[in-house]
């Protein structure tokens, strides 16, 4: 009898412990499969490329060098905002002096609203390679150094709207890209953006705003973890 009980006392124990146990082993396997979530963090880009300035004259006489410098704060998956300045040097060409091109330099300050394509459209996934955006902006356009456009006034060329020193212009801007993912911070960045700009900006009257046009490549740079564990 008494051996019956040290039995069912020891049965009783260690289901007591297995029970106690179990909950813990359970805890720590969620723990360890942990569901990895979007973290908000700062990010930043850096461009270089092409730029077109619309005017009269063939597309690649008017091409010219261009970058670009932003930080961001990216929100949500979909989200963003980001700040910077863009620029280099811009170019125009008027009928009246026979297909001369002529070429200024500007620095453009841009505040965008990211918005992520591919989170939109099929979800957020931290691991996809391929991920397309877009943006909307405002800016101030600082045009300078329009010395060969002085020059050619001079010369007794008429420009419609001639500026000498400096040239301030409001900016609307839009624009797609993409970030090709090479690790887990940092991305390979391609983008395309068009800017609409004061009719002053390339010195000649056109009756409508002037546009110019980037295409940019280079790194998305990402500060903090995009992702983090829950």
């Amino acid at each position: 009898m008494k051996l019956r009980r040290n039995v069912l006392t020891l049965v009783l124990g260690l289901c007591t412990v297995v029970a106690m146990a179990q909950p813990a082993g359970e805890t720590r396997q969620i723990k360890e499969e942990g569901k990895t979530v979007f973290n908000p963090h700062w990010f930043m880009q850096l461009q270089v490329g092409a730029a077109h300035t619309v005017g009269e004259a063939d597309f690649f006489d008017l091409v010219s060098p261009a970058a670009a410098l932003y930080a961001g704060y990216q929100f949500t998956p979909i989200w963003g905002l980001r700040f910077g300045l863009s620029g280099w040097q811009a170019k125009g060409a008027t009928t009246g002096l026979n297909g001369t091109d002529y070429k200024y330099n500007y620095l453009q300050g841009n505040v965008d609203v990211l918005v992520d394509l591919s989170t939109v459209f099929a979800g957020y996934n931290p691991n996809r390679v391929f991920n397309g955006y877009g943006f909307i902006g405002v800016g101030v356009n600082g045009a300078f150094d329009n010395d060969e456009v002085t020059a050619l006034r001079n010369a007794g060329f008429d420009f419609g709207h001639y500026w000498e020193d400096s040239k301030l212009s409001p900016v609307g801007r839009i624009g797609l890209g993409t970030n090709l993912r090479l690790s887990e911070r940092v991305g390979f960045n391609i983008e395309v953006n068009a800017n609409g700009v004061s009719d002053l900006f390339n010195s000649k009257c056109g009756g409508n705003i002037d546009w110019q046009f980037n295409a940019l490549v280079g790194l998305t740079i990402h500060l903090g973890k995009p992702t983090k564990k829950t």
